[in-house]
């Protein structure tokens, strides 16, 4: 799954991601090793949301002391649990009951609270099992190979930080959208 890029999901999925330029810098931040499952969970709701997207767009897509942050709109009320996130430990909150809700709308709360618990415990540099520390100086969900005292200048996967070594800035007319 090499050839997964910011760039490929906005072409497969253009109406999920339509903010641009420095809001969708702000907005939007891709590690290369949650690409995979960010794919898979796009396929999901693609899927579920059948011929009616209802609007469906992210409006946030980050992480926050080493989990996921995602948030995302669509007609109709779906947002009934939420993950409150802890470096050692989630939470659901339920908000509300669900009884109600629209099935579809659901449906896709729950694959973004499972998406979040996933990737939580991978590493957002090569995607490998890991765990949330701050061995590395700010928390991140970092592998053992890529939180180890080795990890810096000449290791394969280094660009300057913890941050640009995850990063996959790969979005469509990068170089205009960094001026």
């Amino acid at each position: 799954m090499n050839d997964i890029t910011p760039a490929s999901l906005h072409a497969r999925f253009p109406y999920m991601f339509p903010l641009e330029g420095e809001a969708r810098r702000r907005a939007y931040t891709f590690f290369r090793g949650w690409l995979p499952a960010l794919v898979q969970a796009r396929e999901d709701i693609d899927a579920r949301l059948g011929a009616d997207k209802r609007g469906f767009h992210w409006t946030r897509m980050r992480e926050k002391f080493g989990s996921p942050s995602f948030a995302y709109q669509m007609v109709g009320k779906a947002r009934v649990a939420i993950n409150i996130h802890r470096p050692t430990e989630v939470h659901r909150h339920e908000c509300e009951p669900a009884q109600g809700h629209d099935p579809v709308a659901l449906a896709i709360n729950e694959i973004v609270l499972r998406l979040e618990l996933r990737l939580r415990c991978r590493c957002i540099v090569c995607g490998a099992p890991a765990e949330i520390n701050n061995d590395r100086g700010p928390w991140a969900s970092l592998c053992p190979e890529h939180r180890a005292d080795t990890f810096d200048e000449g290791h394969k996967d280094w660009k300057g930080s913890i941050w640009m070594s995850a990063s996959d800035w790969g979005w469509p007319n990068k170089e205009e959208e960094r001026k």
